[in-house]
């Protein structure tokens, strides 16, 4: 076991807030057991490909010698109605390094749901490092879904490179993992560059979450949006850091982040640092969090109606948590994603 000091944010604050990074003791795997992964949808009008690799190295700050890599090119003028399920089932000690590569080439689009999930109770190491190029008039829908059990480690790194006129969303849906951390770094290079990033995280027992998110507001008229909704209950603690980055030459670009966290417990933790930078004139940035109990007029409200308490805890969580879900944009990954959250609750 070891102590890493990970998920660094790219300006420093005070280190009164300890949110400049996470400090985590971890048992990195030394063997990886790759197996093949469950796909549903049609392929055949992608370039795709599974092969072992050397040698992943990610922002969250993590190396490793091998990866398991999926190589996924969507070509020219190629339109994928239906999404395309890409499944890893983790077994009793699995360990996972994987590094996806997607590639969409000019006026393409597609959608891909991303689920790893654990099969037992035993301890599971998943490390994703996920490499998006979005070309010009490409088009993407991507979720990922961690669905560990409670004893597993779980890490999300994504990097974009976005072009004129793409427009790519992201639904990070953070439901496992005793240790979860996740990094997003984004830069929309030109011209009506779009970029949505929308993230679920839920903490209970001693679950420790840490979520950096750095988009790059680089092409005019970009566009960037952030919204992140979580739940914290017993001795969870969480770190939200969001930095959107007005580069010079993005005039008229657009950048928009909010997070908001539901405290379920008097023993949970939430520390937020939501960051504007800014070297273009001519831009519209917002930020804003919010981090509390449920309202307990909402709540009377519903237990007035018949509901118990837990109930209505329950139905006010699932009421935020249901604007991002939609995103997905998948009813039967919707309704599993929902009836995952009602366990949990």
């Amino acid at each position: 076991m070891e102590k890493y000091i990970l998920n660094e944010t790219p300006v420093k604050t005070t280190s009164n807030f300890k949110i400049n990074d996470i400090k985590v003791d971890l048992d990195i795997p030394k063997e990886y057991h790759f197996h093949q992964f469950d796909i549903k949808g049609d392929i055949s009008k992608l370039e795709f490909s599974i092969e072992e690799g050397r040698g992943l190295e990610s922002k969250i700050g993590l190396k490793f010698d091998k990866s398991l890599n999926l190589n996924i090119k969507v070509k020219k003028q190629v339109v994928v109605e239906k999404p395309i399920y890409i499944t890893y089932n983790f077994n009793e000690n699995d360990n996972l390094i994987n590094n996806i590569k997607i590639h969409l080439e000019e006026n393409s689009k597609a959608s891909f749901i991303f689920k790893y999930k654990s099969l037992t109770n035993e301890k599971n190491f998943n490390h994703i490092k996920e490499i998006v190029i979005g070309e010009k008039n490409s088009k993407a829908n991507i979720t990922i879904l961690n669905l560990l059990n409670e004893n597993s480690n779980n890490f999300i790194g994504i990097e974009l490179e976005e072009y004129e006129n793409s427009d790519i969303k992201h639904n990070i849906i953070d439901l496992g993992g005793n240790i979860s951390i996740s990094n997003v770094y984004g830069e929309l290079l030109e011209y009506n560059s779009t970029h949505y990033l929308n993230n679920i995280y839920f903490g209970n027992k001693n679950d420790k979450l840490d979520m950096n998110y750095h988009i790059k507001n680089i092409g005019s008229s970009s566009k960037n949006y952030i919204n992140v909704e979580g739940a914290l209950t017993d001795n969870s603690i969480k770190h939200f850091k969001g930095t959107i980055d007005f580069i010079k030459g993005s005039s008229k670009s657009i950048g928009e982040e909010n997070e908001n966290c539901i405290l379920l417990s008097d023993t949970c933790k939430s520390r937020s640092l939501p960051m504007l930078l800014c070297n273009e004139e001519n831009v519209e940035g917002a930020h804003g969090v919010s981090s509390g109990k449920i309202d307990f007029t909402k709540l009377f409200y519903l237990m007035s109606r018949g509901l118990s308490e837990k109930e209505a805890e329950k139905l006010l969580v699932v009421a935020n948590f249901n604007k991002i879900i939609k995103e997905i944009n998948d009813e039967e990954t919707e309704k599993e994603v929902l009836d995952i959250i009602n366990t949990l609750i």
